[in-house]
């Protein structure tokens, strides 16, 4: 056969490659180096089966099948210049980013930040967790709304949007931060407006939902009429 399963080895990577027998040494290191992080000038390719080195490629001009090489052997790639070698199963020679914990606890993009949220692991109990930035989160956004507002809301995830008006806005016992009470015009909502007994406000069933205030929009938002018609007869 013309081309041979080998095992590549070296300090930081072992995997199974298919090589042609027609290589040359100069083309082997090549297709080498981006699978051990060897340079191709630095490399020392040594042939084992099993456990047992069978010679070193050193070559230039003979082929990888002149070697006797089989199936399953072993290519063990070594570094010739120790300069230019990095080890990364060895932390401690790659670069790291590093930020202080007081900055990271600030996102709110993180897993602990979601964590918090939900009230997960060490932050269990709810409002312990919280913190000041969180409880306060969409404060600004919250305080250009007011109660009686017309309003349009976006859902996320779909291209559409639901109208009706506001009326309830600030904290709220099951959620952290600043929410919007609305109640929409049709029954496309999840609740009376209240949740878990809790009454924020009161609506017919169905009207009532609570959203995060980046999601509303007032203005002269008029009741849609389900039944309009471009035409002025039928």
């Amino acid at each position: 056969m013309s081309v041979v399963i080998l095992f590549v080895e070296s300090q930081n990577a072992r995997s199974e490659r298919r090589f042609q027998k027609s290589l040359k040494l100069e083309d082997l290191r090549s297709k080498l180096e981006p699978i051990v992080g060897i340079p191709s000038g630095d490399q020392r390719i040594e042939l084992l089966n099993g456990s047992t080195v069978i010679c070193e490629i050193t070559s230039e001009n003979k082929m990888l099948g002149s070697y006797s090489v089989e199936d399953y052997m072993i290519l063990n790639v070594t570094n010739n210049s120790t300069s230019t070698q990095i080890n990364f199963n060895d932390s401690s020679q790659v670069e790291k980013f590093v930020m202080e914990d007081e900055q990271y606890d600030k996102l709110n993009t993180t897993v602990r930040a979601f964590k918090r949220r939900h009230n997960l692991g060490r932050f269990s109990d709810a409002k312990s967790a919280i913190s000041i930035d969180e409880d306060d989160e969409f404060k600004k956004e919250a305080e250009l709304i007011k109660i009686g507002n017309r309003c349009e809301v976006s859902i996320p995830g779909y291209d559409i949007s639901r109208r009706g008006t506001v009326q309830f806005v600030g904290k709220t016992s099951f959620r952290a931060g600043y929410w919007i009470g609305v109640e929409y015009d049709e029954p496309v909502g999840r609740n009376d407006g209240s949740i878990d007994g809790h009454i924020y406000f009161k609506c017919a069933p169905n009207h009532g939902s609570f959203v995060r205030p980046d999601k509303v929009k007032v203005g002269d938002y008029p009741e849609e009429d389900l039944f309009a018609s471009d035409l002025e007869e039928m």
